[in-house]
């Protein structure tokens, strides 16, 4: 296990702060510490005096390490959704998300890696057959692997016509539908019991920034160069040697993925549960059909 003063260093470096800046930039930012409460778990902070943590530029974050480094921060995370504005709580509402990160988690053991390899190369492999060939970076983030689309390769019409993160929310959806057979295949293939690949998009959601130390593990989240994805090892991710592409945020084309957006979207819809606390002048139709339903039974016994 690394050392604070080890875990010091690494955040000291220009490159890692540079990395994870990218990414968090107009991101909530989340910053798991090795301090431990009274009930002896790792402190996670989220907020600072009341306002939502966040790095726009290099000297954000070595400030905000700064005022977290009596409770030792060891790991940094950023949400998916992108906001306008991160002054206040108030700032972290839906409408004021600009753009969201469409995200595929996959899960896995360290040992059967190859299987998380393999279903993300099937992810990257669909997502190029929708015509999104530009727009992905892929990320080994210590035990498993986060795949992710671009938000700017959703167009700034389509996000202002819908809401940014029910459009991500539906093309993670979309895809592991389709893909999910196939996955399975892969799990069986490997026999690796614990691979899932998770839709984790919603409103507080967090994803681990890159060059950020594992929250366990002595490894580096790194992003690795699509072309490459056959020749990566869990080695590259060592804290001492690891091996980075850095250019993982230049690749994107403005409007690529809005086929696969409008597609999905229609298909899997919004967000599920941002309609729960709507108001409604009438009942929903499935409520409506229910209660239907129990009168009939009521009173005809179950006959149609």
């Amino acid at each position: 296990m690394l050392s604070y003063e080890e875990i010091y260093c690494h955040y000291a470096r220009a490159d890692v702060r540079r990395e994870i800046v990218k990414f968090a930039a107009n991101r909530w930012l989340g910053v798991l510490c090795l301090k431990r409460d009274n009930k002896g778990k790792p402190l996670f902070k989220r907020y600072i005096d009341g306002k939502p943590l966040k790095a726009f530029c290099e000297e954000d974050f070595s400030n905000l390490f700064k005022q977290l480094n009596h409770i030792k921060p060891r790991s940094f995370y950023a949400s998916a959704n992108v906001y306008a504005s991160l002054d206040k709580v108030e700032d972290l509402t839906l409408e004021n998300v600009i753009a969201c990160t469409p995200t595929w988690d996959i899960d896995n053991t360290l040992d059967k890696w190859r299987a998380t390899m393999e279903v993300v190369k099937e992810i990257v492999s669909f997502l190029e057959s929708k015509g999104v060939k530009k727009s992905v970076y892929v990320k080994w983030s210590g035990e498993g692997c986060h795949v992710h689309l671009h938000e700017k390769a959703i167009s700034p019409e389509l996000r202002t016509r819908k809401n940014p993160m029910d459009l991500a929310f539906a093309i993670v959806e979309y895809v592991n539908a389709k893909l999910s057979e196939k996955i399975h295949e892969i799990a069986a293939k490997y026999s690796a019991d614990e691979l899932k690949v998770e839709n984790k998009i919603d409103p507080q959601r967090l994803f681990t920034c890159p060059l950020s130390l594992h929250k366990e593990l002595d490894k580096v989240c790194v992003c690795i160069e699509l072309n490459k994805l056959d020749s990566f090892t869990p080695e590259d991710a060592n804290v001492k040697g690891f091996k980075h592409f850095d250019k993982w945020h230049e690749s994107y084309v403005e409007g690529e993925a809005d086929g696969l957006a409008e597609e999905a979207y229609e298909t899997i819809g919004p967000y599920p549960l941002r309609t729960l606390h709507r108001r409604r002048k009438t009942k929903p139709l499935d409520l409506q059909i229910m209660q239907w339903r129990a009168l009939l039974e009521k009173e005809f016994g179950g006959s149609r």
